[in-house]
C-alpha cells in the first residue's frame, strides 16, 4: 500500500491502539544472527508507546521489501535473545551420557522435592 507521496505505508498493530500505519523509516528491524528472523519496534503514532513485536521469516522479508533497513543495537530484542547464544552453548556436552527416560523421571521427582532443590542451590 502506498500513500500520497509514493512511500510504502506499513500496517502493523499497537497493543493499545490496534492498527496503525507507519513509514519504513519509522520502524527498527533487528535480526537474529542467521538474518532470517528477529523483531521490529516502533513508537506508536497514536499513543507514543514503544512497541516491540517478533518478526518471522515472512515478516522480515516483507519489512525489508517495504524499505525497512535492518538495525543493529547492543543486543538483540528480547524475543530473539536466546538465538544470540553461540551454538556450542546451546548444544549438550558431547561427552555426557544420553538423557534417558529414567533420568527424566528422576528429574521430575527432584523438582517436587523442595529440600533437595534448596540443598543443590546451597540453601
Amino acid at each position: 500500500m502506498t500513500d500520497d507521496v509514493g512511500m510504502t505505508a506499513i500496517r502493523t498493530k499497537c497493543p493499545t491502539c490496534g492498527d496503525v500505519k507507519l513509514a519504513a523509516h519509522d520502524l527498527s528491524l533487528y535480526l537474529t544472527p542467521a538474518g532470517d528472523r528477529g523483531s521490529y519496534s516502533f513508537i506508536c503514532p497514536e499513543c507514543s508507546s514503544e512497541v516491540d513485536r517478533p518478526a518471522s521469516r515472512k515478516t522480515v522479508s516483507l519489512l525489508i521489501a517495504a524499505g525497512v533497513e535492518p538495525a543493529s543495537r547492543g543486543g538483540l530484542a528480547p524475543a530473539v535473545a536466546a538465538d544470540a547464544l553461540p551454538l556450542g552453548d546451546r548444544s549438550p556436552d558431547a561427552a555426557a551420557p544420553p538423557f534417558t527416560t529414567d533420568d527424566l523421571i528422576a528429574f521430575h521427582f527432584l523438582l517436587e522435592d523442595d529440600a533437595a532443590i534448596a540443598e543443590q542451590l546451597g540453601g
